[in-house]
């Protein structure tokens, strides 16, 4: 009988505490821990390493690994890291617009923490259009993990197709900010 009623409460407090798009019923928003971080960016390496490949709004979890897209692959490593944790996600599913808008605290380069976030766009605009995950900087280059298909010599050919770890100079035009994931916790 206690563990039924010990079930009830936590299914109660679950519920209680469930997420609307904009707020949290109970808890509070914080940074993501960098230890949930560099879990994210594990899983991340993990996605890479199966030769996962990019289609547009894909999410296949990590045994299919078949499919993600740049946001995708965000949404998927941090739902992985998150699992049994204190912290939980503020989505179910995001573009790369809406964590630069709603879900992320931009930080600068000196404080990103490898699985944070790098966001990106065309070198034109300072239009947000694409995520990934950082790992590193070495020198003047940003190491990181992402999902996209680019066809970089113009032979109408992807050279670059899937889970990719890439690297761009700090000071490349496409690299519009960077940020550390907001989760919940109560």
């Amino acid at each position: 009988m206690k563990k039924i009623i010990g079930m009830l409460l936590v299914g109660m407090l679950f519920f209680s505490c469930s997420l609307a798009p904009d707020e949290v019923a109970c808890g509070q928003i914080v940074d993501c821990p960098e230890a949930i971080a560099a879990k994210a960016f594990y899983f991340a390496e993990q996605y890479r390493d199966t030769e996962t490949v990019y289609v547009w709004g894909g999410q296949d979890g990590l045994r299919a690994a078949l499919a993600l897209d740049c946001s995708g692959l965000v949404v998927r490593c941090y739902g992985y890291a998150v699992e049994d944790s204190a912290y939980w996600l503020l989505f179910d599913d995001a573009s790369s617009a809406d964590f630069y808008e709603r879900y992320a605290r931009l930080v600068p380069l000196a404080e990103l923490r490898q699985g944070d976030l790098l966001f990106m766009g065309e070198q034109s605009t300072d239009t947000v259009t694409h995520i990934a995950l950082f790992d590193r900087l070495d020198g003047e280059e940003l190491y990181f993990i992402d999902s996209t298909q680019k066809d970089t010599d113009g032979d109408g050919i992807a050279d670059i197709d899937g889970v990719t770890e890439r690297h761009y100079a700090c000071d490349d035009e496409r690299i519009k900010a960077f940020g550390i994931l907001q989760v919940g916790t109560l």
